[in-house]
């Protein structure tokens, strides 16, 4: 018997090795991958590419056959203009396989095609594609049977979506479907919002326009004699000393309605299930299109399976939940390959609870997360797609650097925002694995969309396929319909007021009627938002069309404020749920083409690239407010501008978050996302991280500002210091040790220390430090000013420092003591290791006064290190030496790093230029 179990056990791991490998399956499982020997040219046939593999599009295809430079360079998202408005084909010559044409199920199985393609087999039209979410199925069984002798041609001819989204305009003449086009600084395409494809892809306030065409997924060969199971969802209920959950196998079994007899067995790694639950025989008919759903409750004892934690909360256990089909026919003595009769699926799953808790309170509603009973303040990002490309968004390597990076900040959720696209089964195993919660927009975002038949069943399609592939997922904790057009249509964004009712209506129609049922068909167990923002369930009294979507006593605020002084606390009012707030910032220096560009050239490109209708004024207004301003004429203006862009950029968001952070307490404010976590080319915009993956200032920061264990301070409206503890984890309670700094800009000793010790501070919570402290009063009796001086505040922990922060008591540029500091780098070690191509650097930063936000970067002469980070940067230097690390990858470990080959900033430099 032991035996027995120990070979069942190798047969299960070596499929889920096959299955999570995701690698070329051999006839036995049913699958052949199309992905390699493409062939593309455009409509008139004078451009050719051969050899192609897929994931695959135009613009990459292209650039890859040296037919244009990247879209991503210079200005050459005008330049390549041209190929948007071409039509494409893709063709492949598909090889007869006799032993295929044998099974009762041959499907070609398009799983991404962007976006409207006619798809031929040899001369005939098998099928049409006009979305680029949805996953196509045609039967070719007959077609190969009969006329493929050696191989036959399989063409994708794809219509430029600029074109179809135009002449689809035209059927909108009596109301029409607003915005029609973007502003003009995007330099954009006009329409995208009546075609099912990224809606970022013609242009956004961050992004180039790249109307891409392509397949942007896999396209396959499948064939079987039963049924393939297509998708797995899993659902739980919470009970005293077990887990119900109902799991769903989706299954097709062709593309027409077919009677099915067989059964489902169902195995969960490592876990026991009752015996009785383990097989359930399946005797029912599929729907038209040969899909059939059929859910089984299992029962998990809670003693046999750990919980699965967000970040920062504990561990993300996952568990690999098997499920087999087999034919009622493979017992049949006469079936000589009964695994053609058998189709096997793993999912991996979490045991959690996620609850959007909306109690009333005195003014309003609450809105926060419940996480396995604890309620947790949520802390992250907005996610757009890693590329403007789709062929490219899937990158593996790429998500896996942003959502470490997410992570290693601290951040325990990320929202999928809905300009972009449904993003690849990797990024939400991996959001799994690392605790990332993931509220999740559908694709909507903006605009007002069409209402009628042909596109709300479109619509529905998309919905029921994606939500069905992501649901089973532990980190998917919340839907949204769309982002933004709630809020769009009461104010008025694009002039709808004139025929509001009917805007409105078509409104209720896409999201309240189609997208929300659609969604609950398959994922009755989360909570469903009609917009962001939105006023939550209070909306569904507002009959989805609040007088004020952005009322902070309800639901989700988006919040941007580019006029007042976003460095001054007091401007940031909250709300229960801030899921968008931000600001702008430019790219670092060495990210542009600086060898290629003299300094005129240089700021022609960012001015084209800056795509805010509000231009550079805010970035500019808010250096102007609180920093030394260069001169326009200087030769190091853009250097410098760059740098007091990124340090702004830095100090409003964590301004912001942390007052957020703070409000927990008084506002019931629990989640704080900030606009956007990456960016999709170099250019002026609100991300964290540049297109590429370097840090801007702001990511450096994030770690401390989203830390579980952290310190905020700052002036409240009345002129008094607030200071407060937070910690985001579990765990006994903690004795904390507060210590309070009066500091000169100039000298390394303080002017006065306040003390707090002991305070007791208990798991998932905040606490004031002491009532408001009237520190202006303090400096008046001692008479010092305050433009001389700030607050430097440590936390310890068994007298060991754990967070820090600091507070400006006046303006930067008010800062009339900063020292002209002489500063040294010095390189004490670098070690390499040959086996990760890592190699690791402690630089040695040594300053004769305190230097005011210390930048290292590398200089572009290095190029051949990728991926570098810092350990900090941008800080506050208030010892004479401060140890920063580097690390990079150095392929074969070539490199020799020497102190000059670091650059190095401070506020303290442009104060004295």
């Amino acid at each position: 018997m032991l035996d027995t179990l120990k070979f069942f056990l190798f047969v299960v791991l070596l499929l889920i090795t096959i299955i999570l490998n995701q690698n070329v399956t051999s006839k036995k499982s049913g699958e052949r991958d199309l992905s390699q020997f493409w062939k593309l040219e455009n409509a008139n046939g004078t451009l050719k590419m051969e050899n192609l593999t897929l994931p695959s599009g135009v613009y990459t295809a292209l650039e890859q056959g040296l037919i244009i430079e990247s879209i991503l360079d210079f200005k050459n998202d005008l330049t390549t203009k041209w190929i948007a408005h071409d039509n494409w084909t893709y063709s492949l010559d598909l090889p007869c396989d006799l032993e295929e044409l044998n099974f009762t199920n041959v499907l070609l199985t398009l799983h991404g095609v962007d976006t409207f393609a006619e798809v031929y087999l040899g001369d005939v039209l098998i099928g049409r594609t006009n979305n680029m979410f949805v996953r196509y199925r045609f039967n070719v069984k007959a077609k190969l049977k009969y006329e493929c002798k050696h191989s036959l041609r399989l063409r994708l001819v794809i219509r430029s979506p600029v074109a179809v989204a135009l002449s689809m305009s035209a059927g909108y003449q009596h109301r029409k479907i607003v915005p029609e086009c973007p502003p003009k600084v995007y330099n954009g395409e006009c329409h995208v919002n009546l075609i099912r494809k990224m809606q970022a892809s013609f242009a956004w306030d961050w992004g180039l326009s790249a109307p891409s065409m392509g397949i942007w997924k896999p396209v396959r060969l499948e064939f079987y004699n039963s049924v393939k199971i297509r998708d797995i969802t899993f659902a739980l209920s919470d009970e005293a000393t077990h887990w119900s959950v109902l799991v769903g196998v989706y299954l097709e079994a062709g593309t027409s309605s077919r009677k099915l007899n067989g059964t489902l067995t169902f195995k969960l790694l490592g876990v026991e299930i009752p015996a009785d639950e383990q097989i359930i025989a399946v005797e029912e008919t599929t729907n038209s299109f040969g899909e059939l759903l059929v859910e089984h409750n299992l029962t998990i004892a809670r003693k046999d399976v750990s919980l699965w934690w967000p970040n920062g909360y504990g561990r993300q256990a996952l568990y690999n939940l098997y499920v087999k089909w087999e034919d009622s026919q493979v017992n049949n003595i006469r079936v000589h390959n009964r695994d053609t009769l058998i189709s096997e699926k793993v999912t991996r799953v979490g045991f959690r609870t996620v609850n959007l808790s909306q109690e009333r309170t005195s003014d309003g509603l609450m809105f926060y997360f419940i996480v396995n009973d604890i309620p947790m303040f949520m802390k992250g990002s907005n996610w757009i797609p890693s590329s403007v490309l789709p062929e490219s968004s899937y990158d593996e390597n790429y998500v896996k650097f942003l959502l470490y990076a997410a992570r290693d900040a601290n951040m325990n959720m990320l929202r999928v925002w809905g300009g972009g696209v449904y993003e690849s089964d990797y990024f939400y195993q991996l959001a799994d694995e690392l605790g990332i919660l993931i509220w999740h927009d559908m694709m909507f975002a903006c605009s007002t969309y069409p209402a009628s038949d042909a596109f709300l069943v479109n619509v529905a399609i998309e919905v029921h396929q994606n939500v069905r592939r992501i649901q089973h997922h532990p980190s998917v904790a919340l839907w949204a319909t769309n982002n933004e057009n709630e809020v769009a249509l009461r104010q008025n964004w694009y002039g709808t007021r004139f025929e509001e009712d009917a805007y409105v209506a078509d409104y209720k129609q896409l999201y309240v009627n189609v997208i929300q049922p659609e969604i609950l068909k398959v994922d009755k167990w989360r909570k469903v938002l009609i917009s962001s923002p939105s006023n939550g369930d209070h909306s569904i009294e507002e009959d989805y069309f609040a007088k004020n979507p952005q009322d902070p006593r309800y639901g989700d605020v988006h919040y941007y404020n580019y006029v007042m002084d976003g460095w001054n606390p007091i401007i940031y009012k909250g709300g229960r749920f801030i899921s968008e707030y931000g600001f702008q910032s430019f790219p670092a220096l060495t990210s542009w083409p600086i060898r290629d560009l003299d300094m005129d050239e240089l700021s022609d490109l960012i001015e084209h690239r800056q795509h805010s209708p509000l231009r550079n004024g805010p970035i500019l207004q808010m250096i102007e407010e609180n920093l030394p301003m260069p001169a326009k004429n200087s030769s190091t203006y853009w250097r410098d501008i760059i740098y007091l862009s990124q340090v702004s950029q830095a100090m409003i968001v964590k301004t912001e978050t942390e007052v957020y952070r703070s409000k927990r307490i008084e506002q019931g404010t629990m989640g704080a996302l900030y606009w956007q976590l990456n960016d999709v080319w170099i250019a002026p915009s609100w991300s964290s991280i540049e297109y590429g993956g370097k840090f801007k200032i702001l990511h450096y920061w994030m770690k401390a500002i989203f830390a579980q264990r952290h310190v905020v301070a700052y002036i409240n409206p009345m002129k008094m210091l607030d200071i407060y503890l937070i910690r985001d984890n579990l765990g006994p309670n903690e004795t904390w040790s507060v210590e309070i700094k009066l500091q000169r800009w100039d000298k390394f000793m303080p002017v006065d220390l306040l003390s707090y010790n002991p305070v007791n501070v208990s798991k998932n919570t905040v606490i004031k430090l002491v009532d408001s402290f009237d520190i202006y009063g303090l400096m008046k009796r001692k008479n010092l000013d305050a433009k001389e001086h700030l607050l430097l505040i440590d936390v310890y922990r068994n007298d060991k420092r754990f967070a820090e922060n600091f507070v400006f008591l006046d303006k930067i540029k008010q800062a009339t003591q900063l020292a002209n500091v002489s500063l040294d780098l010095n390189i004490a070690s670098v070690v390499c290791k040959t086996a990760s191509n890592i190699v690791q650097v402690s630089i040695e930063v040594t300053v004769d006064a305190p230097a005011v936000f210390v930048y290292l970067e590398l200089t572009p002469e290095n190029s051949a290190l990728k991926q570098c980070q810092f350990s900090k940067n941008g800080f506050l230097q208030f010892k004479p030496i401060q140890t920063v690390h580097m690390q990079c990858v150095d392929m074969g470990c070539k490199t020799k790093i020497q102190s000059s080959d670091i650059t190095v900033l401070t506020i303290n430099e442009l104060m004295f230029n």
